[in-house]
């Protein structure tokens, strides 16, 4: 904080309340984090515009790896930081060239019904996160070729939540799109299944698999101990809070993302 603003931190007390459940995978940590920083800069009168959005969201990165020595991926500061929900490209010969990738803002009012449901307890996400930041060092071809399709899902999400009338008008998400787009949340499971492997996944997998059993599509959050999906037609949202809290997990109908 000090070397990025040039400004000597003065004595503070600060204390921290949070909803978010704590080690399922909801980023948390970073949240906190990027909240503090934020309380930090607002504490010696910063203007919030003195610092952009993603530079934001790579200070937080920086002082979780350097300061905390925390295992962390790219991802989640990045929605934090611009409050918005964001397509992001981590293009590798940007990310080599210029240290960061495409952040593209979508219309959170056209997605779909949302519900989440996590455990009451996880673990910490580092655990996961330092053995595939391994894999992806060591160039394991199985991961190469599985990013490659994640970063497809996506492409074909945004396509999906972009798309525009022939008039130019907007859509809302029809119902054959959001079939599609089921089917890439689906596919994005599968997809890390097949890179973390079951035992990794643990819990995570029976409750995914509740969760396709009760007529929804369904994937992480995060790196375990969260999941979320579209609600689907039918009495999905009646029977699936008594089916989650037969696992002891916890589910929430109608999540309403930050437009």
């Amino acid at each position: 904080f000090e070397k990025r603003f040039g400004r000597t931190v003065s004595p503070f007390k600060a204390e921290v309340e949070t909803t978010i459940p704590r080690q399922v995978g909801l980023s948390g940590s970073s949240a906190i984090e990027t909240a503090f920083l934020l309380s930090l800069m607002a504490f010696h009168d910063l203007e919030l515009d003195s610092i952009s959005a993603r530079e934001l969201a790579e200070l937080v990165l920086k002082i979780e790896t350097e300061e905390l020595g925390m295992v962390a991926g790219l991802q989640d500061r990045l929605p934090q930081s611009y409050g918005e929900m964001l397509h992001m490209d981590f293009d590798e010969k940007l990310m080599t060239k210029r240290g960061y990738g495409v952040y593209t803002a979508l219309d959170a009012g056209k997605l779909p019904r949302l519900w989440v449901a996590h455990a009451h307890s996880g673990e910490d996400s580092g655990k996961t996160h330092s053995k595939i930041a391994k894999r992806w060092e060591n160039q394991d071809p199985q991961m190469i070729e599985i990013i490659g399709h994640l970063r497809g899902c996506a492409h074909s999400g945004k396509k999906i939540l972009t798309q525009e009338k022939k008039n130019g008008e907007n859509l809302d998400v029809e119902l054959e799109n959001v079939k599609d787009l089921a089917s890439l949340i689906d596919t994005n499971f599968d997809l890390r299944r097949e890179l973390f492997g079951d035992t990794a996944l643990g819990e995570t997998l029976d409750a995914v698999k509740l969760a396709r059993s009760l007529g929804s599509c369904a994937k992480q959050c995060g790196s375990g101990g969260s999941i979320f999906g579209l609600i689907p037609d039918g009495d999905f949202g009646a029977v699936a809070p008594q089916a989650f809290s037969e696992i002891g997990w916890q589910f929430c109908s109608n999540i309403e993302v930050a437009l």
